[in-house]
Parts: C-alpha cells; sequence; structure tokens
C-alpha cells in the first residue's frame, strides 16, 4: 500500500478526519486534502526513518509550544501519530500557509513568550517527559525526572551526551575528547555570572531553532517548525540560531524587552553553539569538527 494511502486510512480510523483525498504517493513528504484543511504529512525525521516514539515526541513538543505561545507565535497543530511499517513512523499535522514574512521584533515577542511561559503542572524539571532528538541524532532528555541543577543537566546530558556519541561515532579523535573532558570541568564558570546553581530555572525550548525552522502567515505572524522540545536555561535556544541564522532571532527589542542580555552571555552563547557542532558532527561527520574544535579552544581561552 502506498504511504498516502495507509495515512489516509489511519486518519479515517481514528476519526480525525471524515474525508481525506485518496492519492497514490510511495514515499517522501506530501500534502493531504481534507474535510478539516490541508494537512502535511512528514516521514521519519532528519531525512531518515523514525520509531513511532520519535514522532510522538515532536507533536508534543508542538503541543507544547502551540500553548505557551499565547498567539504571539503560530506553531502547526499535530493532528497523528502514526506507523508506516516498524521503525518507519510519520506525523500528520495542520498544513499552514508559510509564504509570510515576520518581522524580528515580532519573532522575538513570540519566542520571549514561550520562554516566559509558566511551567505546566506535569513537568517542573530540566529535561523534557519523552526522550527525542535533534536531527537525526538521539537525544536524552531526562524522562524520568530527576531532580537537577541545569549545570548538571548540560553537563550530563548535552555537552556529555555529545562527547560519549563521538566516543563511539569517531573513536580516533582524542583530540575533541580531551577538550572536552577539560571543558566538562570549567562548566561552572559559565554559569557562576547568572547566581546558584538551583536559581536557574527552566523554560520552555524549541531546541532546533535554526533559520530553516522559522517562517510566517501571510499577515506576518511568526511561525516555528519541527522543533526538538526541552525545558532548558531560556539562553541555550540561541545556540543553533547563532550556527545557521546569525543569532537574529533573538537580537532584536521584542525578545530583549523581556530577557535582556546578561554578564557571561556571550560565552554561554558559544557554550550552546557547540552543542549544536558536537550533533551535526555526530550526524554528519568531520566536516563539522573544524567548528567543535575550534569553539572548544576559544571557551578554553587557548
Amino acid at each position: 500500500m502506498a504511504s498516502a494511502q495507509e495515512v489516509r486510512k489511519q486518519l479515517l480510523e481514528s476519526g480525525v478526519c471524515g474525508d481525506v483525498e485518496d492519492r497514490q504517493i510511495s514515499s517522501g513528504n506530501f500534502v493531504l486534502r481534507t474535510d478539516r484543511g490541508d494537512c502535511f504529512v512528514k516521514c521519519g525525521t532528519g531525512g531518515s526513518g523514525a520509531p513511532k516514539a520519535i514522532l510522538e515526541y515532536e507533536a508534543e513538543g508542538l503541543r507544547r509550544l502551540g500553548a505557551a505561545a499565547g498567539g504571539l507565535l503560530r506553531v502547526p497543530e499535530p493532528w497523528l501519530v502514526g506507523e508506516l511499517a516498524p521503525g518507519q513512523a510519520f506525523i500528520v499535522q495542520e498544513k499552514l500557509d508559510l509564504s509570510g514574512h515576520a518581522s524580528r521584533d515580532d519573532l522575538g515577542a513570540g519566542l520571549a513568550a514561550v520562554h516566559a511561559a509558566e511551567l505546566p503542572a506535569d513537568w517542573q524539571h530540566f529535561g523534557f517527559p519523552l526522550e527525542g532528538c535533534c536531527g537525526a541524532c538521539p537525544q536524552k532528555n531526562n524522562s524520568e525526572g530527576k531532580s537537577m541543577t541545569w549545570l548538571n543537566f548540560w553537563r550530563d546530558y548535552r555537552l556529555g551526551e555529545q562527547l560519549r556519541m563521538l566516543r563511539q561515532n569517531s573513536p580516533s579523535d582524542s583530540e575533541v575528547q580531551k577538550l572536552g573532558a577539560d571543558l566538562v570541568a570549567r562548566l561552572p564558570e559559565f554559569f557562576e555570572p547568572l547566581g546558584r546553581p538551583e536559581d536557574i530555572k527552566p523554560s520552555l525550548l524549541h531546541g532546533d531553532l535554526w533559520s530553516g525552522n522559522i517562517s510566517a502567515l501571510p499577515d506576518g505572524t511568526p511561525v516555528i517548525i519541527d522543533p526538538a522540545c526541552y525545558y532548558g536555561h531560556h539562553e541555550a535556544d540561541h545556540g543553533i540560531n547563532l550556527m545557521f541564522g546569525g543569532g537574529s532571532a533573538f537580537r532584536n527589542s521584542g525578545y530583549e524587552s523581556r530577557f535582556p542580555r546578561v554578564t557571561g552571555y556571550k560565552q554561554r552563547a558559544l557554550l550552546y553553539e557547540l552543542h549544536h557542532h558536537l550533533n551535526h558532527y555526530n550526524i554528519f561527520g568531520g566536516s563539522y569538527r573544524g567548528g567543535s574544535v575550534e569553539l572548544m579552544r576559544r571557551l578554553l581561552g587557548s
């Protein structure tokens, strides 16, 4: 059975839609017309197949972002997560018209609203209630809900986890491991300007906010898509936007009026950007090694 036919079948059987067009599409992402509007069907994530749990993670991130945005941002509503076959999951979400352009200030105001949103009753920790991914790379999220400081979360679940995966994916790269160990030992220095470790509180983060995941409706309402959500220090969302986007999503009055930069921001921003360089090194290989090493050396002052 073609992919589109199987998705149509599951939409109808689940009661999500009462009518879905019958199309012959066997692979890739696609759009279906339904009685509740057009929907976008995304198969897998990060350019490859994915288990159902990963697409359920994405759907939960979309739901939480939409609730936190307070109308200042649009986030596609997830309709259904299903499987075409084991390890070949898909997510169906509303299709938005992304032909518009948003001002930086409006985008920043929407992102600030997300970062300032009250934590939900079901999650008061760093991390996320579901394990996930960032692109095609697994992302552990403290789904068991252990209580910890942001420093410990970043050490164990972000920087430390990327270094662990690199020991498997690039076992001969002893330089990155040495620089990484030195950086882990010095992590407290980067967070000292923020006060006591327990004073750093979690915000809902998009998690993968590069420029390609930012768009707008025709009326100029900003839209964010394809999240890798977790709850963390708000500045951590700046990392990949600095890597791919120059940081413009957060360098505007809409954002900085609610979250002004504080002492030590430049170094922490490099630290958060480093996470995504290492993530890309793990996914794509050596072409991202140089950027990772350069950032580590800058952070260590060497």
